[in-house]
């Protein structure tokens, strides 16, 4: 008798995507990502019983067809992924690129001597973190092969960090951002973006407007995303306003303004979530890159609004040098 943990993926993501498939086809053959877990496809015999056991809800066409999955030969413990260490894989794999993988086909399974199934122990999931749901913006929504290899490097990298994480804005940031993709909602999963992004970049309370948009812009230019500039900074710090200040975002006079502004809300989550992705998997990956945005104050430095002397009479001052009366700061 062998034992299995599974993480199966569904097929429903190529839905009406045949000619993205074709371009970009999905993962197919077997890669170890971590030691003893493979990415790799699963016979149907043991995939169908297992999307039956698992499912929270009634399965759209093709929903229990598998795509691939994460596998693990002989895991330890008495329950499903124990040790955390298939959990990690699949957080990991949404840094990789925004995919339909969740936890809810997930299971401890046996097999006898000729590999058929015998037992399907469903794993214990929280209903909430079953689904995975890439931004409205998103085309291709499963992981190639050559992502498989990008996975397998994140996760050494994500395991050296670990220790280094715990007390540093990159940490927090990639604990927010490893929720993000299982949000459903459009308010509370732009709201959560929004603040991993200002916690990568705010040093001070003082002039946190000032720090994104500055910020933001040469973090991106730094990861190749230079359509991120200042004007879009901008532009996302003021959703963040009214996103933490209980502001309505979709009330207006008729549908058609209705759609625009929804449109607007869901292209801003798909460039944040795109954004995330790129900074916080170079950091990971790149120590000195995450050193850089440790220290955003010194690589990135934000000047105060004035003096003190003069803070008080003019409080537009944003100049390094205060024209009233020439003193210089930092």
């Amino acid at each position: 008798m062998t034992t299995v943990d599974v993480l199966l993926i569904s097929r429903a993501s190529l839905r009406y995507r045949q000619e993205l498939v074709e371009r970009e086809p999905p993962l197919t053959k077997a890669f170890e990502i971590s030691p003893g877990i493979h990415l790799a496809a699963v016979k149907e015999d043991i995939a169908r019983p297992v999307f039956y056991g698992c499912k929270f809800r009634d399965l759209e066409p093709g929903g229990d067809a598998v795509l691939y999955g994460f596998v693990r030969y002989n895991p330890p413990g008495r329950r499903w992924d124990e040790d955390q260490a298939i959990s990690k894989a699949l957080y990991l794999s949404h840094f990789i690129h925004a995919h339909e993988g969740g936890f809810e086909f997930a299971a401890r399974i046996e097999t006898d001597e000729g590999d058929r199934l015998i037992k399907v122990e469903p794993a214990h999931i929280v209903p909430p973190f079953a689904r995975a749901y890439p931004c409205a913006g998103v085309e291709r929504r499963w992981l190639r092969q050559a992502e498989a290899e990008e996975l397998r490097n994140l996760i050494i990298a994500y395991d050296a960090a670990r220790d280094y994480l715990k007390d540093k804005r990159v940490g927090m940031a990639v604990s927010l951002f490893s929720e993000s993709p299982f949000i459903f909602h459009g308010r509370p999963r732009a709201a959560l973006l929004a603040a991993a992004l200002e916690g990568l970049v705010s040093t001070s309370a003082e002039r946190a407007f000032k720090q994104f948009t500055v910020r933001v812009p040469a973090l991106a230019a730094e990861v190749g995303l230079p359509q991120f500039d200042k004007a879009w900074a901008e532009r996302m710090y003021k959703l963040r306003s009214k996103l933490a200040h209980g502001v309505p975002l979709l009330q207006a006079v008729d549908d058609e303004e209705i759609r625009r502004r929804r449109g607007d809300l869901e292209t801003a989550m798909t460039e944040m979530d795109e954004i995330l992705r790129q900074l916080l998997k170079r950091a990971l990956l790149d120590r000195t890159f995450a050193e850089r945005i440790q220290n955003a104050e010194t690589h990135w430095p934000v000047a105060g609004k004035g003096c003190p002397a003069c803070r008080a009479q003019n409080p537009n001052l944003i100049d390094i040098q205060c024209p009233t009366c020439g003193a210089r700061w930092q």
